[in-house]
């Protein structure tokens, strides 16, 4: 990691896979419920040697070799921590400005692990990580972590009290048709339905104690939706489709487990929502012979159908929430109670499974419903690249557990937004890079774009998106909004008007918003005949670039040719740059390559209270062409 990748890394300060800590002399305390966190969660980086002040972090020089023996120690101390989960190469040492910080990476557990805790108490010492910080897990959470490490699965069980009683018999007949169909031959077809159940998994004898008796996932796959409540009181199954425009409408077609008028059980589920879901996608043609056949189904059909399964056998019926599944128009939705028992990024690439329910998987593939294990995910993924849709978004939550899979049927890059995204930048579109062209796509397409909806939509870390971001936004082609976690970026004004930016000779680059740029006025950089191009050495019409400009670049230099100054460096530039004429906040930013929400709110307000700086409109904070100048000492 260089010093750009460095400050690219912590540039948004803390978050749900990031924590810094100052670790001077030792490593702090606080760090190890991190790495529980961390571990417990989806894994993340620590960097010790780092301050904070007011919401900036740097680094600050640390003891490195201390540090990492004082870390070794403690993590394979049992007494201090339940699980050392990292390797050799996942601690390293830097070098960053003439500073020495360590660099610790976490890995996510894997459920064999788990729970990762601080101290010899698992109920006293298991953390996760939220969006707030590290948190303390509940007991129930820290039981299900303990229950999730079995090798046996949760839904080969033997119910107590349960029997044939509990089994709709309609649902049991109608599988056993689907399978006499697909297998005609099989010798299971001649056997009862208690014996029928031993070899598909739904009912099981203990060789040991002799007992026999319904499965849970017997239960689940064929029970009476009542059956199935008595023992997981939190079972429920929720199709929701609104296919209309009509606000006053919530769902054009509704099916739950509770209504009274079917079994409740997964298989009939299973069923009735398929039809739906499915029921108005366009079937594609396809050449046999010399006549053009329609399929019976297509490649979307098929991912729809893996996403529904998917729902049902990763489900963790001992949840507290229930399976939810939508259909809109412009996307599909899969939810269902508990988390993966692997990372996505592993589950997604195939060939690797671990259901939580694999009686149930089994019972489905008996009748030729599933993709081979270990490829459900990989195969939807590979259905929607190749429809060149935008990339599955994936969603983990942990209070309580849930999983989201959303799937939208929504071109990456429709033709005609991409003409307007080249057609506004002209010559310079071409030195756009796929995947920032992508996210000047979306931004357009939603308004506004965030790094983790463009984790949704590519296959690349928050941190690669965050460098990708600042270039767009360095170049002036996105607006950053806000800070920090909730920060999203628009489109600049470069984008507003296509039209007169194709026909125009003067290609001018400007440095604000309609609300902040003076425009034409006689002062200041928004004027066109002052404002910069897009090189900071030529003008857009190749004239050269006026004195004024070429001073307060040499100015804002030190700030332009680093990422990180100290808040009181900045703050005299800053008002440097002020000492003559009033100054944007965006003409600010731009000079000194900053985002102008984090400017305004953490240094020129500042100056403003310090009465070291003076408004434009000083009745009128938020006057649509307020700029600022240096107050001047008496």
């Amino acid at each position: 990691m260089n010093s750009s990748d460095f400050w690219n890394l912590i540039d948004s300060g803390e978050d749900v896979e990031l924590e810094c800590k100052l670790a001077k002399g030792k490593v702090p305390k606080e760090m190890w419920y991190t790495y529980s966190a961390f571990a417990n969660t989806n894994g993340g980086i620590i960097l010790l040697g780092i301050k904070e002040d007011k919401g900036e972090f740097y680094p600050e020089n640390v003891d490195v070799v201390k540090l990492q023996k004082d870390f070794w120690d403690n993590i394979n101390n049992s007494q201090k921590i339940s699980a050392n989960i990292l390797q050799n190469d996942d601690v390293i040492p830097l070098e960053i400005d003439g500073n020495n910080i360590l660099k610790i990476v976490v890995p996510r557990a894997m459920r064999q692990q788990k729970p990762v805790y601080v101290g010899q108490n698992p109920y006293a010492g298991t953390y996760r990580r939220n969006f707030e910080g590290d948190y303390k897990c509940s007991e129930k959470e820290v039981q299900r972590m303990i229950a999730e490490q079995s090798s046996s699965s949760q839904d080969s069980l033997i119910l107590e009290n349960f029997d044939m009683n509990d089994i709709n018999m309609e649902s049991l007949r109608s599988y056993r048709k689907r399978f006499a169909n697909l297998k005609p031959d099989s010798t299971w077809n001649e056997h009862d339905d208690i014996e029928f159940l031993v070899r598909i998994g739904g009912w099981n004898k203990n060789r040991v104690t002799k007992k026999e008796g319904l499965t849970i996932g017997g239960l689940l796959m064929f029970g009476v939706e009542k059956s199935i409540t008595d023992y997981f009181p939190h079972y429920f199954l929720d199709y929701r489709e609104k296919l209309s425009d009509n606000p006053g409408q919530r769902w054009s077609n509704r099916i739950t487990s509770q209504d009274g008028t079917w079994s409740g059980n997964l298989f009939d589920f299973y069923f009735k929502v398929i039809g739906k879901i499915t029921s108005d996608i366009d079937v594609p043609f396809q050449l046999e012979g010399d006549e053009l056949i329609r399929q019976t189904e297509s490649r979307v059909h098929k991912a729809l159908r893996e996403a529904v399964l998917n729902t049902i056998i990763h489900a963790n019926y001992f949840g507290e929430v229930g399976i939810v599944i939508e259909k809109k128009k412009s996307f599909f939705r899969f939810s269902n109670p508990g988390i993966l028992r692997m990372p996505y990024e592993k589950a997604i690439v195939g060939g690797n499974s671990d259901p939580r329910n694999p009686l149930i998987f089994k019972m489905f593939a008996q009748i030729g419903l599933g993709e081979r294990s270990g490829y459900g995910l990989e195969s939807i993924h590979t259905t929607w690249k190749r429809q060149h849709w935008k990339r599955p978004a994936f969603l983990e939550e942990f209070q309580p557990e849930r999983t989201t899979l959303t799937l939208l049927p929504t071109s990456l890059l429709p033709n005609e937004i991409v003409s307007y995204i080249k057609g506004a930048l002209m010559d310079r579109s071409h030195l756009l890079s796929p995947d920032e062209l992508l996210v000047l796509v979306t931004a357009y397409q939603e308004k506004n774009v965030t790094n983790v909806r463009l984790q949704e939509l590519t296959n690349k870390h928050s941190k690669e998106i965050n460098k990708i971001l600042s270039n767009l936004v360095e170049e002036g082609l996105l607006l950053p909004q806000g800070s920090g976690r909730g920060r999203t970026y628009i489109l600049s004004d470069v984008f507003l008007d296509s039209e007169e930016n194709k026909h125009s000779n003067e290609k001018t680059f400007n440095l604000g918003n309609n609300e902040e740029n003076p425009g034409n006025s006689g002062e200041g950089l928004g004027n066109k005949e002052k404002i910069l191009g897009n090189n900071e050495g030529n003008l857009g019409n190749n004239e050269e670039v006026p004195t004024e400009n070429k001073r307060l670049l040499e100015i804002a230099k030190p700030a332009r040719e680093k990422s990180r100054l100290k808040p009181e460096v900045l703050r005299d530039l800053i008002l440097s740059l002020c000492s003559e004429q009033f100054m944007t906040v965006n003409e600010l930013a731009y000079l000194l390559k900053r985002d102008p929400g984090g400017l305004r709110k953490n240094h020129i307000k500042k100056l403003v209270e310090m009465n070291k700086l003076e408004p434009r409109y000083p009745n009128t904070p938020s006057h649509k062409s307020q700029a600022y100048k240096a107050v001047q000492n008496m």
